[in-house]
């Protein structure tokens, strides 16, 4: 599938994309709360013949084909609205204008790259046979996250045979393409410890049971969950990333509370995980003398798994686009969480990378406050997108 004669291609669009992403760049909206940047892409798509409907709130979904829908194939293409809840720190002349906003994680250029993809195919309607539906979906990040959690309630996949979704990562090498068969993303399970023990003043330690001792020792014991609970199979990360207890030097408070997230690929190895966090919580505390709990939070997302067949499309097309030595598997999978997991979960599926670490520098990642998307990718990642549409057309013939 090619653009009939005449019509723009994605080098003659991207002039365009980058002023539409500059704009959702200096514009973040943070999850179910997009509704500028779903305003501008309901428009830009009304403009081409789709009648996008809306989903999840702030998100939208649109049909090349909605009178093939449920008739012909459907393939679905996914990307995602929203920002992050933290300060821009560069200055780019179209930086956030909004304090505390700032998308710093890219989701302004994948929303680009899906827009262009839409123009593309509109352009091209008459001569693709199958229908391709475009997911516009907010609330990914995990602050706010379950965007696709909603959207996957309220249909969106509903008569999907497969669906795709990218992200751009400055930790691969720019114009690489990455992707696994199976788990590419891990499962995300939070944790909060309460320890309860007996406050008094901070010179007669011996009158007190001090949950901040026992805290700490805990901490350092959650260590051996991986290195000495796993062994060389792995597979797991343990993270305590919150430690509160006290408010003043001279007391001993009697309640000290920790949070953390576990991340693994595996079902299996996260049940093995809290098992064992939970035998060190309840060992620890009697051990010291204070009440220790564990809480589990399962608002994480679940493991990303890649459908094999829908990963060696991504091959297929992203070794005609990059060549075959620049795309691999190195790096996968990731300890990083993503929502898309729920359509993964739905229908098969495959999420790739494309590499944004320009040579020679140390390109800020994602989620740091001077991250910016690079508009280079912008024609890849239509591309890519549109290669993954000519494939499964040519599997119809």
């Amino acid at each position: 599938m090619a653009p009939p004669a005449g019509l723009p291609d994605t080098a003659s669009l991207l002039p365009v994309l980058r002023e539409i992403r500059h704009d959702l760049h200096a514009h973040p909206e943070l999850g179910f709360e997009e509704t500028r940047t779903q305003a501008k892409v309901r428009a830009w798509l009304t403009e081409r013949g789709y009648s996008p409907t809306t989903c999840a709130k702030t998100g939208l979904v649109a049909d090349l084909h909605p009178e093939r829908y449920g008739q012909a194939p459907t393939i679905a293409l996914r990307a995602d609205l929203d920002c992050l809840p933290m300060q821009e720190h560069t200055d780019l002349p179209y930086r956030s204008t909004h304090d505390g906003r700032a998308h710093k994680c890219g989701h302004d250029g994948h929303t680009t790259i899906l827009m262009g993809v839409a123009d593309i195919l509109a352009r091209a309607r008459e001569e693709i046979p199958l229908n391709v539906r475009l997911l516009f979906q907010p609330a990914e990040e995990g602050v706010r996250g379950g965007g696709a959690k909603v959207m996957v309630a309220e249909g969106a996949l509903a008569k999907v045979d497969e669906v795709y979704g990218l992200h751009n990562w400055p930790g691969f090498t720019k114009g690489h393409v990455r992707v696994i068969d199976g788990p590419i993303m891990a499962q995300v399970q939070n944790f909060e410890i309460a320890l309860t023990g007996v406050g008094g003043h901070a010179s007669q330690p011996q009158r007190c049971r001090d949950p901040i001792v026992a805290g700490a020792h805990l901490v350092a014991a959650l260590q051996t969950i991986v290195s000495r609970g796993l062994g060389y199979e792995g597979g797991a990360v343990v993270s305590v990333t919150v430690f509160q207890a006290g408010d003043a030097v001279n007391i001993i408070p009697d309640r000290a509370r920790l949070r953390g997230t576990i991340r693994s690929f595996r079902a299996e190895t996260t049940e093995r995980v809290v098992a064992r966090m939970r035998e060190l919580t309840e060992g620890t505390g009697a051990a010291f003398g204070v009440r220790a709990s564990l809480e589990l939070d399962d608002t994480g997302y679940p493991v990303l798994v890649n459908s094999p067949a829908c990963a060696e499309v991504v091959r297929r097309v992203a070794d005609r686009l990059v060549g075959e030595d620049n795309v691999s598997d190195l790096g996968l999978p990731m300890a990083g969480s993503e929502d898309f997991a729920y359509f993964a979960q739905q229908v098969p599926a495959a999420y790739f990378f494309l590499g944004a670490g320009r040579d020679g520098e140390d390109t800020p990642g994602c989620h740091h406050p001077d991250f910016d998307f690079d508009d280079d990718l912008l024609p890849l990642g239509v591309e890519m997108f549109l290669g993954i549409v000519r494939d499964r057309i040519a599997a119809l013939s």
